[in-house]
């Protein structure tokens, strides 16, 4: 079973015969939202979904900027912490895999990489803060990771799932600008908006569990190049 209609759930779509499990790929994904409608309405299907499935393992998206302590959280990460409290409440069979920036198809959508990409392609011009960094995972290993977690690891947990690099979001913009062959048009803010995760975990179990996912600091270039070409 799949709950959502975007690229993450249509990722898992050979589960959605799935009896077993409950993949809840549906509700808010833009971290800027402030509408309390849209919280509301996540947390009312996340709630029914949960009640109405609670003889399957149950795997939600949350958010990697949840695990560190240190970075302030907005409406929608306090809104993210609340559904996985939530889940824990009402599942006993939960998975809560915290995701960073995302990216599968490079379409027209509101999410970093997808922003950064379709600005240099019609020449928009664009702000980037000067000290912000951020981590990045491709929507097809997310799946290979999700898919080995349930496989091999107890329920009951919250995991990151993230390339273990972190990149510049200046340094982003350089891998579009090289791949592309086109400048961007970008001014610079002076602003600091980071922070590190703890991933020597997943590392291990991806290395115990030989995992095809080679993690590192050309993995963007590589999966963007996969994408553009």
């Amino acid at each position: 079973m799949v709950i959502g209609a975007g690229q993450l759930a249509k990722c898992f779509n050979d589960y959605i015969d799935n009896d077993e499990m409950c993949i809840f790929a549906s509700g808010v994904s833009n971290s800027s939202c402030e509408d309390i409608s849209q919280f509301n309405r996540e947390k009312e299907l996340l709630k029914s979904t949960l009640i109405n499935n609670k003889d399957k393992k149950f795997i939600y998206f949350s958010s990697c900027a949840l695990s560190s302590e240190t970075y302030p959280k907005n409406a929608y990460y306090n809104h993210k912490k609340n559904m996985e409290n939530i889940i824990k409440s009402y599942s006993s069979n939960y998975y809560i895999f915290r995701i960073p920036q995302l990216f599968g198809d490079l379409i027209l959508h509101k999410t970093l990489i997808n922003f950064i990409y379709k600005s240099i392609q019609h020449n928009h011009e664009f702000s980037v803060f000067n000290n912000a960094y951020r981590y990045v995972i491709e929507i097809n290993d997310v799946k290979k990771l999700v898919e080995a977690y349930i496989k091999y690891h107890e329920s009951c947990i919250t995991v990151n799932l993230a390339n273990t690099y972190r990149y510049k979001v200046l340094d982003i913009v350089k891998i579009f600008e090289e791949l592309l062959q086109k400048k961007a048009s970008y001014n610079i803010i002076n602003k600091d908006d980071e922070y590190t995760l703890e991933l020597s975990s997943l590392e291990s179990f991806i290395k115990e569990k030989n995992i095809n996912i080679d993690f590192g600091k050309d993995y963007l270039k590589v999966k963007l190049e996969e994408k553009i070409k």
